[in-house]
């Protein structure tokens, strides 16, 4: 199953692709990469909290202008098939994000509209403003990691999907989908790092 995240769609589109079918209390490890996704039931509500720590080799610039490259996201974030910016100020931006999740014969549509906050070249604030998601919310870092000149990724977000999501599916399909976009994105940020 997919889903999506400027980090802001990147998150949105890794949130909706690998937390909707999570596990409880689940980690998958990628190398520097620690994904942790736990679903909570409060009064009858399904959430997602979604975690991410990992290392890029690419300085908090570098690694911005891939996060936040939204037109050019579909190109490797894995079932993201649009990402349109409606707005944008100097306080937000407001954009517009297609995807599909799915398992075997099983898709589902995502679309969605967020507000992004960006501190540049340190943080990213993500909510969502419309689409079939119930609630998304996501909080960024980039921390400059001495002396190699990495970047440090935090992540934090919750979501609640408007759709049935299939919880007995959640652990294989969380592990292989956030694995694979993940990767993607951290390749994309090394590749262009090193161009």
């Amino acid at each position: 199953m997919s889903y999506a995240a400027p980090v802001a769609y990147l998150l949105l589109f890794l949130t909706l692709t690998g937390a909707v079918l999570a596990w409880h209390g689940m980690a998958v490890r990628h190398d520097q990469l620690q994904v942790s996704v736990k679903h909570h039931q409060p009064k009858g509500r399904l959430l997602f909290e979604i975690q991410l720590q990992g290392v890029v080799h690419a300085t908090p610039q570098q690694t911005w202008a891939v996060l936040t490259d939204y037109a050019r996201l579909p190109e490797f974030v894995p079932d993201l098939l649009s990402s349109k910016l409606l707005s944008h100020s100097a306080t937000e931006t407001i954009i517009e994000q297609q995807g599909r999740a799915g398992f075997l014969f099983v898709r589902q549509a995502i679309q969605v509209v967020v507000r992004v906050v960006e501190q540049p070249f340190s943080s990213i604030d993500v909510t969502l403003l419309s689409g079939n998601m119930k609630h998304y919310s996501s909080h960024w870092t980039l921390t400059p990691q001495a002396p190699d000149g990495g970047t440090r990724i935090d992540y934090r977000g919750t979501l609640e999907p408007d759709f049935y999501v299939p919880l007995l599916l959640g652990r294989a399909l969380v592990q292989r989908n956030v694995q694979t976009m993940l990767a993607a994105v951290l390749a994309e940020v090394e590749r262009r790092a090193n161009l």
